[in-house]
């Protein structure tokens, strides 16, 4: 039973993206370590940000 919970939370946890803050947070740990990663806030806000700029070079 537990790991099928376990499996459960994994897919939930990619599915709402909380599992990439946390890979960013890891990645930045190993590579900028002289100044703090973002808030999860502004994790998220600079990954939507990303995202519309994408979507607006690649339209039309």
């Amino acid at each position: 039973m537990r790991k099928v919970l376990r499996a459960v939370r994994w897919y939930v946890r990619e599915m709402t993206g909380e599992a990439a803050y946390d890979r960013y947070v890891a990645a930045h740990a190993t590579h900028h370590g002289d100044h703090p990663p973002l808030t999860r806030a502004q994790w998220w806000r600079a990954r939507d940000d990303a995202r519309e700029r994408v979507a607006h070079e690649s339209c039309c």
